[in-house]
């Protein structure tokens, strides 16, 4: 018993958890030999304070800083930074290559310029036009971009295999496919991923569209008729929603059956995508912290497309076998690119850009078509043409459908005109350029934009009237325009999702007019707004909605 009580001892003793000690101090001539000069009454306090409170010695020495000498040392690093900036910026506005072309000053110091007039005033677009006005077809509108109004200039020149993407531009998307700068890079994934959006695959879709457009006609039909006004946009934004995300992830999620589209459409509002590609793109510093730390990426626009896809993708990269054989979109998608944080992006960016380009072509072609009755009574002829005995109201069935021309020219045409005028197509040459009897430099970002180019007077007559006539010629004036159709991008870099858009648009047009009556619900409220809901992701408290008046045109059986 007492050898027991004695290692009892023995043990508590070896493992006896010693007090807490106060941190001590370092001498004051340690502080002495940091500073070399000091006020040794704050040497003093400082040593008092962290011998009174334990503070560590680093956070100690930090206070010295309110010493003369620190003080010295802080005006000398401001005044420093003071004389870089005024040296940077001097360098911009008079000494660089880029100087000596026009534009306003500020625009060719800082990208803040660009900054302002998106994210305070909403005038970007405007800025640009009244900008040429002023300078002419080339205005330098930041440090190292050059825009043009030139187009016939523009489309040549994108036309260059070897052109370069400006990565600074695409913010979160600049190591995806849609934002690589290298031409090599871009070739290399696209050419894994091409097959996966065209061919056999959308094919296999076909059904699953077709279903997705029963389940809007379904909700479409059970407001159709009412009194009240039925808000088309979050309409179809869920059925953008439903056909992007079956189509990536191959699940329906069934934004169309939820009744409140308006808390859920409006969530995934909580941040304007265009003003925080504006602020990365703008602001190097905040691009650096978002780089820096992934996560914030998840408080982005594209946050909650990440979780959705994430939670699909992780299961294929836990049973992945090389061996086998794969089917489905996300496991040949990470097949090709061999990478899971790659694939949830890439993957996620596709939806939201699919869905996003895909609501605003509808968008337009829906306000153009009710502005234009005419063309109503054009397309819905055409569909009488089909095998409405086999497919009833579901006409957009019909395979017939893709092919009639003037329901083509009329989804072209809304193309054309839906353009986003936030969105440029800047571009890169690793040799100098000449344009006229200017020598642009190597790697200066060279950029149009697209609603600019798509209502360009000298390409298109009467650029602004929706005319869908313009498509359906075959002089060489309509050659020309299907030319210069630059929508679905130029050159090499042209969007994968463009065949998707294809079937969608001019399916759910004929599903749309086959089946209801639709005008606006007030024409006049709208026009006074500015026909708001015609913005392409609008800016967080400039949303617009496409409020329609609905009425069936046929007694449905179920």
């Amino acid at each position: 018993m007492a050898q027991t009580t004695s290692g009892r001892r023995r043990y508590a003793s070896a493992f006896k958890i010693a007090e807490p000690r106060p941190i001590e101090a370092p001498p004051l001539t340690t502080y002495k030999r940091l500073l070399r000069l000091g006020d040794t009454k704050i040497l003093e306090g400082i040593a008092r304070a962290q011998r009174d409170s334990q503070v560590p010695f680093l956070v100690a020495w930090l206070f010295t800083l309110l010493s003369p000498r620190g003080l010295d040392i802080i005006s000398i690093i401001l005044y420093l930074l003071a004389f870089y900036i005024v040296a940077k910026y001097t360098h911009r506005a008079l000494l660089c290559p880029l100087s000596k072309f026009p534009g306003p000053k500020l625009a060719g110091i800082t990208k803040l310029y660009e900054a302002y007039h998106v994210l305070i005033r909403n005038d970007w677009l405007e800025n640009l036009e009244s900008l040429h006005e002023k300078y002419g077809p080339v205005v330098r509108i930041g440090p190292n971009e050059l825009h043009f109004i030139d187009h016939q200039f523009c489309l040549e020149y994108h036309k260059r295999p070897d052109l370069l993407k400006c990565d600074n531009y695409y913010g979160l998307l600049n190591k995806l496919l849609g934002g690589l700068a290298s031409p090599a890079k871009h070739i290399q994934r696209a050419s894994a991923v091409r097959p996966i959006f065209s061919g056999k695959t959308l094919a296999h879709f076909t059904p699953t569209l077709d279903g997705h457009l029963e389940s809007l006609h379904k909700r479409l039909n059970d407001v159709a008729g009412t009194e009240d006004a039925v808000n088309l946009t979050h309409y179809l934004w869920a059925f953008t929603n439903d056909v992007m995300v079956s189509y990536l992830v191959e699940e329906d999620y069934g934004f169309l059956r939820i009744f409140d589209l308006e808390a859920v459409h409006n969530k995934t509002r909580a941040f304007s995508a265009i003003d925080l590609a504006t602020v990365l793109r703008c602001m190097p510093p905040i691009k650096f912290i978002f780089d820096t730390f992934p996560i914030l990426r998840s408080y982005s626009p594209l946050g909650w497309l990440d979780t959705l896809v994430r939670n699909h993708v992780k299961p294929i990269v836990k049973s992945w076998d090389d061996e086998t054989s794969h089917e489905g979109i996300l496991i040949r998608m990470f097949n090709e690119i061999g990478s899971e944080i790659l694939t949830i992006h890439e993957s996620s960016q596709a939806i939201f850009i699919g869905n996003e380009s895909l609501l605003s072509n509808l968008t337009f072609l829906l306000h153009h078509l009710m502005q234009n009755p005419d063309c109503i009574k054009k397309v819905r002829d055409e569909l009488d043409t089909l095998d409405i005995g086999l497919y009833s109201h579901r006409i957009w069935r019909d395979p017939r459908v893709l092919q009639l021309r003037y329901l083509d020219a009329v989804c072209k045409e809304s193309t054309r005109l839906s353009s986003p005028g936030w969105h440029r197509q800047p571009r890169q040459s690793q040799s100098l350029v000449t344009y006229q009897d200017s020598i642009i430099p190597p790697m200066t970002s060279m950029s149009f934009t697209l609603r600019l180019l798509e209502h360009d007077p000298e390409l298109y007559l009467e650029p602004n009237a929706f005319d869908p006539d313009r498509w359906l010629g075959i002089d060489e004036d309509t050659k020309e325009a299907r030319s210069r159709a630059v929508t679905f991008g130029t050159g090499t870099r042209t969007c994968l999702g463009q065949h998707i858009a294809h079937r969608v648009l001019r399916k759910t047009i004929a599903c749309i007019l086959y089946n209801f009556n639709i005008s606006l619900w007030d024409q006049k409220l709208d026009m006074t707004t500015g026909y708001r809901y015609l913005d392409t992701y609008p800016k967080k408290g400039h949303e617009g909605y496409m409020k329609v008046r609905l009425s069936p045109r046929f007694e449905h059986k179920a």
